[in-house]
């Protein structure tokens, strides 16, 4: 069911909980008429309302839609900051499915509108919403199988990275001394075209 300006219980969302990171999180301004004040002036006006959209990917029964409350600031501090800096409806923590490249751009959307829109909502989607959506079940497994890779590259990409890191601190070090080798070479065939100059004024 999705909620409005309805009635709801703010209390169901105002806890962080277990969880939370599976959710699509999506928040977004609209006009929303003043009553009060369009009593008082006696003409419609209108007011900006930030509003929160919480999905659980794969269920857009349970799609909830409600005024931006302080709770969900701090419960969602994360993507309500990242909206807040660039008006971007979502910040995705995962792999994208457009990135992925196992799905056409059309999969891509048909899944965006249930909510989920990386490759680790989609490998953690729940079998009973999988049969909802047709090859939901194939690419769940293929989207497991993928992020297994990424889990077990994981360590040796470390290691690689770590090797990279000291590889170029001690070429780094290996070009600055050279650079200070040749600067004291130079400054010695300086010192030793003045010593020679010396000598034949001497003379």
């Amino acid at each position: 069911m999705e909620i409005g300006t309805l009635e709801y219980d703010f209390q169901d969302f105002t806890q962080p909980r277990k969880g939370d990171e599976k959710l699509a999180i999506r928040f977004f301004a609209k006009a929303r008429q003043d009553s009060d004040e369009t009593l008082k002036q006696g003409r419609p006006i209108f007011v900006r309302q930030e509003y929160i959209q919480i999905i659980i990917p794969g269920d857009r029964s349970s799609t909830v839609v409600r005024p931006v409350t302080p709770q969900d600031k701090g419960r969602f501090e994360k993507q309500y900051e990242h909206w807040k800096k660039t008006q971007e409806e979502f910040l995705m923590a995962g792999v994208a499915l457009e990135s992925w490249g196992m799905m056409t751009l059309e999969q891509v959307e048909e899944y965006r509108y249930f909510g989920i829109r990386t490759v680790e909502q989609l490998a953690d989607l729940n079998d009973a919403v999988c049969q909802k959506i047709m090859g939901a079940t194939s690419l769940k497994q293929k989207a497991g199988a993928y992020l297994q890779v990424l889990k077990d590259e994981a360590p040796m990409k470390r290691v690689t990275a770590e090797l990279e890191a000291r590889d170029n601190k001690i070429a780094a070090l290996e070009a600055a001394i050279a650079d200070q080798a040749a600067l004291l070479a130079q400054l010695q065939a300086g010192a030793g075209v003045k010593t020679a100059t010396s000598a034949v004024k001497t003379k």
